[in-house]
């Protein structure tokens, strides 16, 4: 019996299949056995990278008492994630959920005194730890100076370790960085090598994906558009100084709100598009999105009138833009037939949507919007690209495959946040 304790304490394989009835494919086996002290995983989508990334701190937990395994992430949302499987995994075994002493919605301690603590990137927050083992999740959306001045310096005292786990997301970072480093230990993996995808579904999304997005989901390799007019490293300051000012989204409508100036920005969806509403909050001059819904496409536009009504009760909106280009006019008309006063329209025109996203930017490059971590909002600025008309203005599309409706309500809440007060804004009489 002593010996198969060993076994299974020197082997996280072992662990894995008999403890977890998780069977592990190559490349997930050579992450689980991999001990270097900085260990780097940029993975494609559904490979499996939060299972087995779970999986090795589950095995760290139980196999190293008086030890604390930190999941830090770009939000705690994205943190309880990972959690979420940690509790999910030790829950299948019996012996092993005997051994929790003590579980709260972030923190599980062990019987051998180790302790999983789920957090988001937040310098309060993190600040006093010392830790044996530190997995950073979307580790390429963290501010670099937590990970440089206070991730790194919570393991020096424990030889501890950290794992950066990722799919990619621009070059002047610390994690392409890692990625790119010889003395670390990387782990690339393709969508492709995990059995459980079929080549008809990859070959499906690279139809319907752009070549730069497929080649970053799919294939784990760091591109981006020569044409895109938001740069992922200046999307990635919006993600940073959310985490700076320990911003989290607001989850529902339900939820409490402080007093303050509130905007919000409406996008209206056609037959193959979402409608989508932004809500932003102006304190000083930084802009914080505490609240983005995205409607399944199909939705009655009763439903999406309904939610902007309880969204100005909420909020008690200064202004709602919306986007009343063809089907937005009757739209906007019965928003105001609702008592909502403070609904104005706007006409996409290529004039107007360039002012919309030139005020977008300007607002992103002066640091003063901040937006929660939001994978696929942060695609889908990503991925406008622009070109320029005769007459000199701008003009933008986004590619085949892609949307862009959450990118335009942002724009909407964020112009509404920045105009002038004292005159009507020439955007609106457009």
């Amino acid at each position: 019996m002593k010996g198969e304790l060993e076994e299974l304490i020197e082997d996280p394989i072992l662990f894995a299949e008999l403890l977890l009835d998780f069977n592990p494919f190559n490349y997930q086996r050579n992450l689980l056995i991999d001990k270097s002290k900085r260990i780097v995983a940029c993975m494609g989508r559904q490979s499996g990278k939060t299972t087995t990334i779970a999986t090795k701190a589950i095995h760290y937990a139980y196999t190293h008492p008086e030890a604390t395994i930190l999941i830090v992430s770009p939000s705690l949302r994205q943190s309880m994630i990972m959690f979420d499987r940690i509790i999910s995994l030790t829950y299948r075994n019996q012996i092993l959920t005997k051994s929790i002493t003590r579980k709260t919605r972030t923190i599980i301690q062990l019987t051998n005194k180790s302790q999983l603590i789920a957090l988001p990137c937040s310098e309060n927050l993190l600040r006093g730890y010392t830790a044996n083992l530190v997995i950073l999740d979307e580790a390429a959306f963290m501010p670099e100076e937590i990970i440089t001045e206070i991730i790194f310096p919570m393991l020096s005292t424990t030889n501890g370790a950290a794992i950066f786990l990722s799919t990619p997301w621009g070059r002047d970072h610390f994690f392409y960085r890692a990625f790119t480093n010889p003395e670390y230990s990387v782990h690339k993996i393709k969508s492709s090598e995990c059995p459980l995808i079929p080549p008809q579904f990859l070959e499906e999304m690279r139809q319907n994906m752009t070549e730069e997005a497929y080649r970053r989901e799919y294939e784990a390799e760091f591109t981006e558009a020569a044409t895109c007019y938001f740069p992922q490293d200046l999307i990635r300051r919006c993600v940073e100084l959310a985490q700076r000012l320990n911003l989290e989204f607001i989850q529902n409508l339900e939820t409490p709100t402080q007093n303050g100036e509130y905007h919000a920005g409406v996008d209206l969806g056609k037959l193959e598009d979402h409608s989508v509403i932004a809500v932003i909050k102006r304190e000083e001059e930084t802009l914080k999105l505490l609240w983005i819904h995205e409607f399944q496409i199909g939705t009655s536009y009763n439903h999406i009138i309904g939610t902007v009504k309880r969204a100005d009760q909420r909020f008690q909106l200064q202004k709602i833009l919306i986007d009343q280009t063809g089907v937005g006019e009757p739209i906007l008309e019965e928003i105001r037939n609702q008592d909502i006063k403070n609904a104005e329209g706007i006409n996409f025109t290529t004039k107007t949507k360039e002012e919309l996203l030139s005020n977008l930017k300007i607002t992103i490059e002066q640091n003063r919007l901040a937006i929660p971590y939001n994978r696929r909002l942060c695609e889908q600025i990503n991925q406008q690209e622009y070109e320029y008309t005769k007459s000199g203005h701008l003009q933008f599309s986004h590619p085949k495959g892609s949307n862009d409706d959450m990118l335009w309500a942002l724009a909407l809440a964020a112009h509404s946040a920045t105009i002038r007060r004292e005159t009507p804004s020439k955007l609106i009489r457009a």
